[in-house]
């Protein structure tokens, strides 16, 4: 335990929560600004440039500016993590990597980590093949769901807004959330936790941050108007307003059907993308799992929707969207299994799993 609370990984975690209360703290502020300068740019053009937050301003609601508050603390205590951790440009001991995160030699850490293969001839395949299996296993199960006549689709159909809706987010989420939690967090996990324990725990930290999302139901308090029944109300000029939108956050985690299957569901994801990083050495398929899963969610979303009239006893097999419910579920089990195939295909006997099935081959 003490090897633990002494390790990076606590600072890490420490990172996160402080993120959150940060992201609190700033909330009322930063909405009852935006608030200010979107009634500004309403009534008197300043520049193209403050006209444009100012529009987008007066759009966001309460929870977009907890969004943006998040990664305003997330950016400003970025630098201090990284400086409480002391991390090394020089690899020391592992020397075959051009991008791991290591730790200073310092560190009580488990083992010695695993190093990530950036360039490698098999990373493009990887990257074709992750995107083809997630986003092909999602759109069957989206066909499937149309055929049943659980889904269906919109009128007109928006292929359109659809493509230019999913390109963009699957490019640049799958880009950016591999490099930090599978590549970052995974990599420090790594250092302090034997393999399955680093991934298990990873998974479900990424689990919880996509999680812990502000709820539907919230909506800022204006005096006189009634309150619809079953709706959190909550006061932006209240400087604990911020905490309250963070309370109602965390309950999600008291609705059963949420945890059993959309926080389920993103666990499962976890696991698989963290075991494709640690099995390949690389976030080459991670990368094209990710890509898939969200181009395919995101165009589906689009172009189709949940019957109404569909009985109300199937919401356990499925939701909302295509991440909620036991079809989704064992969609991603059937992902799993086809991912653990593919990596067994080109894993040599005997072969170091610290360096991943595919890592000589590419090096």
């Amino acid at each position: 335990m003490i090897r633990v609370l002494r390790s990076d990984v606590s600072k890490l975690v420490l990172y996160l929560i402080s993120c959150f209360l940060l992201a609190a703290l700033l909330t009322p502020w930063l909405y009852n600004a935006g608030t200010a300068l979107g009634e500004l740019t309403e009534k008197t053009s300043i520049n193209s440039a403050v006209d444009y937050v100012g529009l987008h301003a007066r759009k966001a609601d309460f929870p977009v500016f907890f969004k943006r508050s998040l990664l305003i603390a997330a950016l400003l205590l970025l630098l201090p993590l990284l400086f409480s951790m002391k991390l090394r440009h020089e690899p020391a001991p592992l020397r075959d990597s051009p991008w791991s995160i290591y730790l200073p030699s310092r560190a009580i850490a488990h083992a010695s980590g695993q190093p990530l293969l950036l360039f490698s001839k098999w990373g493009p395949g990887q990257l074709l093949i992750g995107f083809i299996l997630a986003a092909g296993l999602l759109f069957g199960m989206g066909w499937l769901l149309l055929s049943m006549g659980w889904f269906s689709l919109k009128e007109p159909i928006p292929w359109e807004k659809a493509w230019k809706k999913s390109v963009g987010p699957s490019i640049t989420a799958s880009l950016l959330e591999e490099i930090v939690f599978r590549g970052v967090f995974l990599g420090i996990f790594l250092r302090t936790f034997r393999p399955l324990n680093a991934i298990i725990l990873v998974s479900l930290a990424f689990a919880a941050l996509h999680f812990l999302q502000p709820p539907d139901n919230v909506a800022v308090f204006v005096r006189g108007e009634a309150i619809p029944e079953g709706t959190i109300f909550i006061d932006p000029n209240s400087p604990i307003s911020g905490f309250q939108l963070l309370q109602a956050i965390g309950m999600r985690f008291q609705n059963f059907d949420l945890v059993l299957f959309e926080f389920t569901s993103l666990a499962v994801v976890g696991l698989i993308l963290a075991y494709s990083r640690y099995a390949t050495a690389s976030l080459w398929l991670p990368i094209g799992l990710h890509s898939g899963w969200i181009f395919a969610y995101t165009f589906f979303g689009r172009i189709a929707t949940r019957n109404p009239d569909l009985d109300s006893n199937l919401h356990y097999l499925i939701g909302s969207d295509l991440k909620e419910g036991v079809v989704p579920l064992a969609t991603l089990v059937v992902t799993a299994l086809l991912v653990f195939l593919f990596i067994r295909m080109f894993r040599k006997p005997g072969e170091d799993s610290r360096r991943g099935p595919m890592a000589s081959r590419g090096a």
